[in-house]
């Protein structure tokens, strides 16, 4: 995307001017607790040489990263005075439900500082600047400091979706995945961009999630048009997800819109499939455990859908979706995998809990 030429020539006058600029950092050591009051996020006050001024990084460690020596990839927020906590509980919530990975957390924000999001997260003023600090400040600090791999994604919503798209079309290289929440100006510069960008390319690299609340007509209107744009050009390089949060307007849509590129980036999915209705009747019946424990389970079918329930716990019934003829999972919690097989001319249910383990039930003859 190419926004105004007077936007690409500032872009071109900070990469000239600023070409040896590095962050000065005020603090050998992080403030541990910093305004957050929370032991695992690191708060550091840095100097851009190319804005000229101070920022604020907060860096959320999680427990993976402090118990273990692995390298983890990095997701970068803007807007991260506010964003850190809401992005540390949705990894909570998240985990609970699906098998998560765990990325290094980086907010960029201003600390006490003046708040200059207006400024830096529009792409017609302060956006080209700011982008070129977070690559050749930021990003090379948070490699220092931490261990890393090479895999980068960006968070921003509102303003901060407006300057993801611009990120996006400018330069889709730097991030492996693009979140953009709830894109500021309506939305309206995303068909635009897109456009723009595909006049010079015939592919986008980049796993890409969009997202805002159901009551912004407007933006879920263009992010419709953007989304299926793209869709019709099949890029072979291109993940794309769009989610609207129903019932919910600018405000109450921040977390969920979060958390759905959360879960889209790095959460473990699962595809659902289509199957023939008689291959799911064949699996209908009663399931013996094997742990006196464990109670039975009944799997039934009816309106061309599997589902089970145990059959010493009262309504509850969930249904079973397809991932493969013998493989199936829940909605509610897709962490539980079931499993179809046969072991001595024996119909066999395998279901594995969170924690892998494996429970097996014998069907009843």
């Amino acid at each position: 995307m190419r926004f105004p030429a007077k936007c690409s020539l500032l872009f071109l006058l900070f990469a000239i001017l600023n070409l040896q600029a590095e962050a000065q950092i005020t603090s050998s050591e992080p403030d541990s607790l910093g305004p957050f009051f929370l032991k695992n996020i690191d708060t550091w006050t840095i100097h851009s040489g190319i804005i000229g001024e101070d920022y604020t990084l907060y860096v959320l460690r999680t427990s993976v990263y402090d118990t273990t020596k692995i390298k983890l990839p990095v997701l970068y927020m803007t807007d991260g005075d506010w964003n850190m906590t809401v992005a540390m509980n949705c990894f909570s919530m998240l985990r609970q439900d699906y098998n998560t990975r765990e990325p290094l957390i980086v907010g960029i924000g201003y600390g006490k500082g003046k708040n200059q999001r207006f400024r830096d997260l529009n792409p017609e003023s302060g956006g080209p600047a700011f982008l070129s600090f977070i690559e050749k400040e930021v990003i090379p600090f948070i490699n220092r400091k931490y261990r890393t791999t090479n895999e980068k994604a960006i968070y921003g919503y509102s303003m901060g979706g407006m300057f993801t798209t611009y990120i996006l079309f400018n330069r889709p290289d730097l991030f492996d995945m693009v979140f953009i929440g709830a894109p500021a100006n309506n939305g309206s510069l995303l068909l635009p961009a897109a456009k723009q960008y595909f006049k010079d390319h015939k592919d986008l690299k980049s796993k890409v999630f969009i997202g805002v609340g159901s009551y912004e007509t407007v933006v879920v209107q263009n992010i419709n048009t953007f989304t299926d744009y793209l869709n019709s050009l099949k890029c072979p390089g291109l993940t794309l997800k769009k989610e609207f949060t129903p019932g919910a307007s600018h405000g109450a849509a921040l977390a969920q819109v979060m958390q759905n590129a959360i879960a889209f980036g790095y959460c473990e999915r699962h595809t659902a499939i289509a199957l023939d209705p008689a291959i799911l009747k064949q699996y209908a019946g009663k399931y013996i455990s094997r742990e006196k424990s464990i109670p039975d389970i009944l799997i039934s079918s009816e309106s061309k859908k599997l589902y089970w329930k145990f059959s010493k716990e009262g309504e509850f019934t969930a249904e079973l979706i397809p991932m493969s003829k013998t493989d199936f999972f829940m909605a509610e919690n897709e962490r539980i995998l079931f499993t179809f097989r046969k072991e001595n001319n024996k119909s066999i249910l395998v279901v594995v809990q969170q924690d892998n383990t494996e429970y097996y039930f014998t069907r009843e003859e």
